[in-house]
């Protein structure tokens, strides 16, 4: 996270940070010429930078952004975002745009489900052998019981996952 006044610097000039973090690295050299250009016409206009900074971004951009694209690539506050992307709707340079259940179930899928299956599956092997350790046997019978029921279910995880790629007309990352 940057820092408030690496934050102030960035968002004055957007090229002109050095601190290697996630946010600067973020922007690609475009993205940071036409969020520059976006800050000078927000000054010359007397709004807030942020506002600016947030068309800049949302212009050198040819897919739509989620407000959260906003806070974490300009490394704004939430409000911030809000405030500037409500203020832009409402002049008419922005609109929202919404996602179609399709996409919003690909992405939950891409974004939650799949990591989260992913490392599950990848821990069953040490489960697995931890299992060795525990001595109570009635206490091992039951968690064999459990372990069991847990690769059961990655199996079957990996074989639904590409029927419901199938079903939703595109691939899930990683599966299939």
């Amino acid at each position: 996270m940057l820092r408030v006044s690496a934050v102030r610097e960035k968002i004055k000039n957007p090229t002109a940070i050095s601190d290697p973090t996630p946010t600067a690295a973020i922007l690609t050299e475009f993205e940071q010429s036409l969020v520059s250009l976006g800050i000078s016409a927000a000054a010359a206009f007397s709004l807030p930078k942020s506002v600016g900074a947030i068309y800049g971004l949302a212009y050198a951009n040819p897919e739509p952004l989620a407000m959260d694209d906003f806070v974490e690539r300009l490394g704004i506050a939430v409000g911030s975002a809000s405030q500037g992307l409500r203020f832009l709707q409402r002049m008419g340079a922005v609109k929202p745009v919404f996602l179609s259940v399709r996409r919003l179930i690909i992405g939950i899928l891409n974004e939650t489900i799949l990591p989260q299956l992913r490392d599950s599956a990848e821990r069953l092997p040490e489960l697995r052998k931890n299992l060795a350790s525990v001595e109570d046997p009635e206490a091992r019978k039951l968690l064999e019981y459990r372990l069991r029921n847990l690769e059961s279910w990655a199996r079957k995880s990996d074989k639904a996952l590409p029927w419901i790629g199938k079903l939703i007309g595109r691939p899930l990352e990683g599966k299939g």
